[in-house]
């Protein structure tokens, strides 16, 4: 008998603000199809931020699903200042405008920037990149402690964008105040994912995470590589981040456009190599921020995505502020949905990391679900979700459904490719636990009588995290 493959393998992160952190819209969004749920630390205070996280796993309880929380930190980024009364200003090419040190609200002629020192050392001739490079200033002239720039790319600019000026040197990465506020919260609230914003080096990651474990955190922590100097260390970022998110926005200003696509599928392919959770972001579906369907080539960029393995595509202006936020998830679970069907996902490229039971355990699991039709699902008992996470890195033909008896380890596997999760309490005894895992199997819907699944784990009680000495095929 064969199993009915899941509809989706690729999860998908959605980011909420102003447009659908609201109870009723985040239940929409969850039922439509998102996996993950994304905050952006640079757009509320932690104050707001107790009642988004309070809604998030209140709803998430009323839908039975497992979803994950990822709390992006703001880091080194000089941005704008707010928008008067939440309206955006528009800037007419040609234009000329004052940008100030300060966090004035915004004014056609006058744009504040929250870097006093990135202020004083603009020069004349110098660009200045706004929106993820959709605006573009040239800056004419110096007046005391502000400077005159010219508007050469105008568009709408709303508040607390990012500011960015081409070849200037990285800041260097330490804590903020507000950061460490950030990692508290994240530590407080038991989130499942922790985003570092602007890592150039291993040692940003070590340092977030320290931070994280000082306060109790269990967060898996998140390099979003954006820089050019993370793309020359990302084997070496790879190796001590939890997952890499390709943040193309920011990617994309440092980099010109037609390098972006070349380096998305270098940090891929390192991040599969590696058996690393990674996420592709940034103006994925973004025509419907304001129309309510995307163009073909936004639909293509999801769908090569999906076909490249990744673990997860994400939304961001689209659910955050956008008019379509539901309609953005449902139109992406559409197009990964049909790609899977049609093409299947490779397994994982070679690796340079050194093989492990577990890693071991994992290939052999996948691949005998490849070569022989009697198994109809994977089953991977597991208590911190490593040995899930190894199995779905070989990205098997089968469903794989990771049991365990821990919510937090379920909600974190729902940005990880092709995982399922059923929480539940372990028998002690062998036998049992095997029986009650298939029944529960049955009960929820992930499998059949008469199916065989194949058991991957530890079926001892007592062992350390990421332990694997069994596979077991069983006819349910």
């Amino acid at each position: 008998m064969n199993a009915p493959r899941r509809t989706r393998t690729t999860k998908i992160v959605a980011t909420i603000g102003p447009a659908s952190w609201d109870a009723q819209t985040l239940e929409r969004l969850i039922r439509a199809g998102a996996d993950v749920i994304r905050i952006n630390t640079a757009h509320n205070a932690v104050e707001e931020r107790y009642a988004i996280v309070q809604i998030i796993r209140s709803v998430t309880r009323e839908t039975g699903r497992h979803i994950g929380i990822l709390q992006d930190l703001a880091g080194p980024k000089p941005r704008t200042g707010p928008a008067a009364d939440g309206e955006a200003i528009i800037l007419e090419r040609g234009a000329l405008v004052q940008l100030t040190a300060g966090d004035d609200p915004l004014e056609p002629d006058r744009i504040s920037i929250d870097d006093p020192e990135l202020v004083s050392a603009l020069g004349a001739g110098q660009r200045v990149l706004m929106s993820d490079g959709l605006i573009e200033l040239i800056v004419t002239a110096r007046r005391g402690d502000s400077v005159t720039a010219r508007v050469v790319r105008g568009g709408r600019l709303r508040g607390r964008q990012g500011v960015t000026v081409p070849g200037a040197p990285a800041p260097v990465r330490t804590l903020s105040a507000t950061e460490a506020t950030d990692i508290a919260f994240a530590a407080e609230q038991d989130l499942e994912y922790l985003g570092v914003s602007f890592v150039t080096s291993p040692a940003d990651i070590i340092m977030v995470r320290d931070e994280l474990r000082r306060h109790g955190g269990r967060a898996a922590v998140v390099a979003k590589i954006e820089r050019p100097e993370a793309l020359r260390a990302i084997h070496e970022i790879s190796h001590v981040a939890d997952a890499l998110m390709v943040a193309r926005g920011d990617l994309g200003v440092q980099l010109p456009p037609e390098e972006v696509p070349i380096a998305q599928k270098h940090i891929v392919d390192v991040a599969r190599s590696h058996g690393k959770p990674v996420i592709i972001a940034t103006q994925m579906l973004e025509t419907m921020t304001s129309q309510p369907l995307p163009t073909r080539a936004e639909t293509s960029d999801v769908a090569y995505a999906v076909l490249d393995g990744v673990d997860a595509v994400m939304l961001s202006a689209e659910t955050a502020t956008g008019k379509y936020p539901v309609e953005a998830v449902e139109m992406m679970d559409r197009i990964a949905r049909t790609v899977e069907t049609a093409f299947p996902v490779s397994p994982r490229p070679q690796s340079d990391r050194a093989d492990t039971i577990a890693s071991t355990m994992a290939r052999a699991a996948s691949d005998l679900a490849r070569r022989s039709t009697l198994v109809n699902l994977i089953a991977v008992i597991t208590r911190s979700g490593y040995s899930a996470r190894e199995v779905a890195r070989e990205r098997p033909a089968v469903p794989v459904v990771a049991v365990t008896n821990s919510e937090f380890v379920a909600n974190q596997l729902a940005l990880v490719w092709g995982v399922e999760t059923v929480v539940m309490e372990f028998a002690s005894d062998t036998e049992t636990l095997v029986r009650d895992i298939g029944e529960r199997l049955v009960a929820t819907g992930h499998a059949h009588p008469g199916m065989h699944a194949l058991f991957v784990g530890s079926l001892t009680v007592h062992h350390e995290p990421g332990h694997v000495d069994v596979l077991h095929l069983r006819r349910l």
